[in-house]
Parts: structure tokens; C-alpha cells; sequence
């Protein structure tokens, strides 16, 4: 400020949106509230958020947002599951702690939260390091390793109570929906994915993706393993099947995502009997800016969850 003594500062809390505040450098007690912005997605009013930590098999640290339903009356609920995975050099950085367990509880178009209105278990940004320590590439475990993280997950929320093992349901955008097709190919945890504008054959991205900098010919190997395409035989062959929703922008300009990647793994999805649907929204990139676009894949993403949801628990 010109005076050199006014600041504006900000507060919030899992219930309280942020508001603004007048203070001085010189006197901290003077305070005066400058916006009394309101609760702007009231749906989510009685959503509890809880930063939550457990281990992996290997004694790797994870953490997870988990969010509890409004009322939510301690009985097991269908649990969502959505993550990005994220490339490490070491599992101490694997470990560490990325978000605020005091943020105000708010979702955006692409966030999972909103499930949680809907009575929903949700697992948000459930950690899925990748780890090559020393001389090591940590895509050369991919699998390997956000399996573990996957099982590590759902057996937290198990131990928790919280969760129903046989309604639960996996989905993220871009890697994350790269996570959600392997996971469902190298597990039965999942009854159901949601994967937005993912990539499924690295032999599309031949030089590069992600943090991964070795090209296919230095790595061939790798390329092959880490693409879903390639797997979808085993896919089929899992205990339990889970059903995949691929939704992805028709103009979509990412690179490493075009549009050829869902339309040929739900070809080969298909192909294999697998459950599956592809969505295609007109005009969207590899983000979805419509709002006619945001609320079909609102829809679709509700009514596919929908028959998780009614899975016979008795």
C-alpha cells in the first residue's frame, strides 16, 4: 500500500470461503474485512475434508484428500478414486506433503468432489509417486508401482470403514486417465473408470511423455509396456472387469493426447467385450471450456457411476 504500512491479507477453512482483509504492519489487531464473499457451491455444504497418510507396501509415505458425504452416518459408501500420477527421484520427495489440510473445501469442472454431494467417498489426489532413485527410471516400475499405490489406497479406506470394496470406482484426466485404464488392465479393485483425454499407445509419443525423456528407440521396451493398447487382452481377463467411460475433446491439441488415442483403445476395448463408451465433445481441446460441454460430461460421468452405486452389497 503507499503507506507502506497496510497489508492485505487473506483467511480461510475447510467451511469458510477466502475473504480479504485491511491490516497494518504496525498494529496487527487493526483489522477490517474488505469481502464477505459467500459459500459459491452450497451443494457442497457438510462435505467434510480430511488430509489423510498411510504407507505402500514398500514403505513409501502417501497421502490423499479424503471427503465424507454431508451426514455422512459411518457406514461404508461407494468411494471414488482420482489421481494424477508424478515421477520422483527419491522416496523421501515421494513422501512429502503437497496440500493444506485447512483449504476451503471447492471443486472445478474436472474435480471429483462433487460426488461427494451425492453421498460419494471420495479419495482426491490420492498419491501415486513413480520412483527411480539412483541409476534408475521410475517408468521402468510404472505398473508396478501405482498398482501398490492403487492397493494401498483402497486398503486405507477399507481399514477406515468408510468404504464398500465392491462399489468402488477410479477416474482422472489426461495421465490420469492413463493411471485409471492401467489400473483397471492390472487389477480387479475397480468396478467402474472415467478416463478424460488420455494417451494409450506410446508408440504415438515416440520421443517423449511426461517426465520419461528416453525416446522409444532407447527404450522400447518401457514404450511398450507403459501403453494401455497392449494390455487390454489382460484387461479382459481380470476377475472383475471394471467398465470404462472414455470421454475426449474432438479438437483436442495436446500432443501426446489427440483425439486417435480414445478412438482406437475404445476400438480395441470393444474388440475384447469389454464395457465401455467414448464421448466425444465437439470443439473442446484437451481441456473443456463449454459449458454445454462441462455439463454433458457432468451427465455422462453421473450416469455411468450410477450402477456402481447400485451394486447389491448383500
Amino acid at each position: 500500500m503507499p503507506d507502506n504500512d497496510s497489508i492485505l491479507i487473506s483467511r480461510e477453512s475447510k467451511t469458510t470461503p477466502r475473504n480479504y482483509y485491511l491490516t497494518k504492519l504496525s498494529n496487527a489487531g487493526s483489522e477490517a474485512q474488505v469481502t464477505q464473499f459467500e459459500h459459491p457451491q452450497p451443494d457442497l455444504l457438510g462435505v467434510t475434508k480430511e488430509m489423510v497418510r498411510y504407507k505402500r507396501e514398500d514403505g513409501v509415505e502417501l497421502t490423499a484428500n479424503m471427503y465424507l458425504p454431508p451426514g455422512y452416518d459411518g457406514k461404508p459408501r461407494p468411494t471414488l478414486f482420482w489421481a494424477y500420477p508424478r515421477e520422483f527421484k527419491d522416496s523421501k520427495a515421494a513422501g512429502q506433503v503437497k496440500s493444506s489440510k485447512h483449504k476451503f473445501v471447492s471443486a472445478s469442472w474436472a474435480s471429483p468432489i462433487h460426488w461427494a454431494a451425492l453421498g460419494w467417498v471420495i479419495m482426491d489426489d490420492f498419491a501415486l509417486p513413480v520412483v527411480g532413485e539412483g541409476d534408475a527410471h521410475p517408468n521402468d516400475t510404472f505398473i508396478e508401482q501405482i498398482v501398490m499405490g492403487a492397493t494401498a489406497a483402497v486398503d486405507y479406506v477399507k481399514s477406515r470403514g468408510v468404504c464398500d470394496p465392491t462399489r468402488c470406482a477410479v477416474g482422472g484426466h489426461s495421465y490420469g486417465s492413463f493411471m485409471t485404464s492401467h489400473l483397471l488392465s492390472h487389477t480387479s479393485l475397480f468396478a467402474a473408470g472415467i478416463g478424460r483425454s488420455g494417451a494409450f499407445n506410446r508408440t504415438l509419443t515416440p520421443m517423449s511423455f511426461q517426465q520419461e525423456d528416453r525416446s522409444i528407440w532407447e527404450a522400447p521396451d518401457t514404450y511398450i509396456t507403459m501403453s494401455p493398447l497392449m494390455h487390454v487382452k489382460k484387461y479382459s481377463e481380470q476377475e472383475r472387469v471394471g467398465k470404462l467411460l472414455l470421454i475426449h475433446g474432438e479438437a483436442d491439441e495436446n500432443s501426446g493426447t489427440y483425439p486417435m488415442q480414445s478412438e482406437r483403445y475404445f476400438a480395441a476395448l470393444k474388440a475384447f467385450g469389454i464395457e465401455s463408451r467414448l464421448v466425444m465433445l465437439p470443439l473442446e481441446g484437451h481441456s473443456y471450456r463449454a459449458r454445454e460441454s462441462i455439463l454433458h460430461m457432468a451427465w455422462e460421468q453421473e450416469e455411468w457411476l450410477k450402477s456402481v452405486e447400485n451394486i447389491s452389497t448383500a
